[in-house]
């Protein structure tokens, strides 16, 4: 299964273990959280308050301290960052490699870096969708069997 796909269910599971409790609402109307996909390896200042726990690493990064998130890492919105021109995010999958942030890292995205990483979401996404929608139409009457759908 290629990498996108697993972090695609990964953030789904995820954002639902998390609730829609977390997202903020925005200027422009809030229409429950979006999903994102790291633009690039950055360093980033975790804002989380108290800090947060690398299971992983077995160590602990106060608030303002620095963690790395992996280019491709899925985040969500969760509003207006602290600056003009940001956009607080959140890491919404587990971390699997050291030195890493951890699970639920909130920090702010630049604009422009925060629009790349959606616009990478939302095309994996609809590549996803035409992927799906020709499995239904190749398989027929077989797709609701596979996936349990009784006619």
């Amino acid at each position: 299964m290629p990498n996108w796909i697993a972090a695609l269910i990964l953030a789904v599971a995820s954002l639902a273990l998390a609730g829609p409790s977390q997202a903020q609402a925005t200027d422009q109307g809030d229409q429950g959280t979006e999903l994102a996909f790291m633009p690039r390896t950055l360093d980033v200042t975790l804002l989380n308050e108290g800090g947060k726990y690398v299971a992983i690493d077995l160590k602990h990064i106060p608030q303002g301290g620095v963690c790395r998130m992996d280019q491709d890492a899925t985040i969500a919105r969760m509003g207006p960052g602290t600056s003009p021109g940001t956009t607080r995010v959140r890491y919404v999958a587990p971390q699997v490699s050291p030195g890493g942030c951890p699970f639920l890292t909130a920090f702010d995205l630049s604009d422009a870096d925060y629009a790349t990483a959606r616009a990478k979401f939302v095309q994996m996404k609809e590549e996803a969708t035409k992927k799906v929608e020709q499995l239904k139409k190749d398989l027929g009457d077989k797709w609701d069997e596979i996936t349990g759908k009784k006619s």
